[in-house]
């Protein structure tokens, strides 16, 4: 029965991955095209703010501030994107975290009926399992610090 869908599943997955890759090629043209015409605007504007500035401070001056501008805007760009890749660098930390004791979790499952079975095997596993669940009460749980935006609203109150 699988092997006569095997060539509709595969003419398939071929196709959703060919139309995702048009789209993709569409949207990278499209997008490239929207980059250059955008970095023309911007060149202009920049023109356009160094014959305003010029006029009213000079041109040392206005190329002064425009370059010390576009390095400020530059370091705040910076700082954004460390501040998301931490972000996004926790996230995956607890992803993995969740994941491996998902996969533990599911593993001590289908390992459960082959200890059950055996008896040798659940004298040994029953101490291990208690040890275990013992460790894990005698923890204590992590306390969060609160944001100072919680301890602000509180006073208010």
């Amino acid at each position: 029965m699988l092997k006569l869908l095997t060539p509709f599943l595969t003419s398939l997955a071929a196709g959703e991955i060919g139309l995702t890759l048009s789209r993709v090629k569409r949207s990278a043209i499209f997008l490239s095209i929207i980059g250059i015409f955008g970095a023309i605007g911007a060149v202009f504007l920049l023109v356009a703010a160094y014959i305003a500035l010029s006029d009213r401070f000079g041109e040392l001056r206005a190329a002064l501030y425009i370059g010390g501008g576009a390095i400020a805007v530059a370091i705040i760009l910076y700082i954004i994107m460390k501040i998301s890749d931490a972000i996004i660098r926790k996230r995956q930390r607890d992803r993995a975290k969740t994941d491996t004791t998902a996969l533990l979790t599911v593993a001590a499952i289908a390992a459960a009926p082959m200890l059950l079975r055996s008896r040798g095997l659940l004298m040994l596993a029953l101490p291990v399992l208690a040890f275990g669940g013992l460790s894990m009460l005698g923890k204590k749980p992590k306390t969060r610090q609160r944001r100072r935006r919680d301890v602000s609203e509180e006073l208010r109150d």
